[in-house]
């Protein structure tokens, strides 16, 4: 309560100091003490997540990728499919360019996938994961055409461009054999693939988010299954350090399933991976599956969970995971996927503890599967609706110096 007050108070007073300095800038200008600035900087104001308007209001936003200045490229779709044996989706593609108030729609041929989203700007973006015929696929669009850079057997899961012409994308490679699937990283670099497979023998490997530092300092992580009919999982997790791939060991989080799906670093150099410590359907009966996240300063790891609000005991009611981690002012939020009957979506950390944030979704029961961070200091969020399986979704912005609550 105290600190409520507070903030209320700070706000209230500052319109106040506002005019004050006002008078006093102006004061000096007059006397020429100050030269007035030929523009001002356009301010951004502390008022919280912003929503970002849909091409498609019925539809709204099945994913979302900012480039900055309020350029991006976004999907929207709908399901065209009665029942979800499986679910069947009509998607469009759609971009805006920095300053314009429109969004303007992309072609989608046959074959390309809008799984995964990336690029640096309307003109030279990705879409990969698998696409309408059910085959891997990579491809490129420059502003005008798509180019195929479809790497052979390669599952993109994730992908991160760093600059124009060079992408990151993470995932696995099912071209080495059921006995051994290998997590793989592949790096484009203009012209051509490069690809590191990651196998750990006797396990299924796969890469599910990556954070660039820079081109020398990379981390991605997912998890690692073993071959057997009740195989376990582990959170997995690898660092690139401008030469090699290397896996970092990670504590046990679970003596079940488990898998990582965020992973960021902090101001200070600390690393945090997050994720869920379970799997819902191969664990049945252990408890609801928890919210995790790893912390590592130096070279050691700790480990702390995410609490479910309001929690029932029920462990169909009760799991939550986390999908995404970002800084905003200093300040680490982690992005929830919790049940459908739980409005739960977002966590900060106080340094000592997690605790829940009001989610940036326009309705209740939204979750936040991505956080991303613009050059400018920006934070978006986007995410799905409940009932997730119609695919809409949201996106909202977070201004620098803006609170996310």
């Amino acid at each position: 309560m105290a600190t409520a007050t507070g903030r209320a108070g700070i706000r209230a007073l500052l319109p106040k100091l506002r005019l004050l300095f006002l008078t006093i800038a102006l004061g000096l200008i007059s006397s020429g003490t100050l030269t007035a600035p030929a523009a001002a900087a356009p301010a951004h104001a502390a008022s919280g997540w912003q929503p970002a308007q849909a091409p498609d209001a019925a539809r709204g936003f099945s994913s979302f990728v900012p480039f900055g200045g309020g350029s991006a490229v976004a999907r929207s779709s709908v399901q065209t499919s009665s029942t979800c044996l499986p679910c069947e989706y009509d998607h469009s593609l759609w971009s805006r360019q920095d300053g314009a108030a429109a969004w303007r729609a992309v072609p989608l041929p046959a074959g390309v996938s809008t799984d995964v989203l990336a690029g640096t700007a309307p003109d030279d973006a990705w879409g990969l994961g698998r696409n309408d015929r059910g085959y891997f696929s990579a491809h490129h669009w420059n502003g005008s055409v798509w180019t195929d850079r479809t790497y052979p057997d390669l599952e993109i899961l994730a992908a991160r461009a760093t600059s124009r012409g060079t992408l990151w994308a993470v995932g696995s490679y099912r071209g080495a054999g059921d006995a051994t699937i290998p997590g793989a990283v592949a790096r484009w670099d203009g012209t051509k693939w490069s690809l590191t497979q990651l196998p750990v023998q006797n396990h299924w490997t796969s890469l599910k988010a990556l954070h660039v530092v820079s081109e020398k300092d990379i981390w991605a992580v997912g998890s690692t299954t073993e071959r057997t009919l009740n195989g376990q999982s582990r959170p997995y997790a690898v660092h690139w350090d401008g030469s090699s791939w290397t896996e970092v060991g990670l504590p046990s989080v679970s003596a079940l399933s488990g898998s990582a799906n965020a992973v960021t670093t902090g101001p200070n150099g600390e690393v945090w991976i997050g994720g869920i410590d379970r799997n819902p359907w191969a664990d049945n009966g252990s408890g609801p599956p928890k919210a995790f996240a790893l912390r590592r300063s130096g070279t050691e790891w700790k480990l702390t969970f995410v609490p479910a609000v309001q929690a029932t005991g029920d462990e169909s009611k009760d799991n939550l995971a986390v999908r995404a981690l970002a800084f905003h002012d200093g300040q680490l939020l982690a992005g929830l996927t919790a049940h459908e009957s739980k409005n739960q979506a977002l966590a900060r950390w106080t340094g000592t503890r997690w605790e829940p944030v009001p989610g940036p979704g326009a309705g209740t029961f939204s979750e936040v599967s991505a956080l991303t961070s613009t050059a400018d200091g920006t934070l978006w969020a986007s995410g799905l609706h409940s009932p997730r399986h119609q695919y809409k979704g949201y996106a909202a912005s977070l201004a620098p110096g803006a609170d996310a609550d």
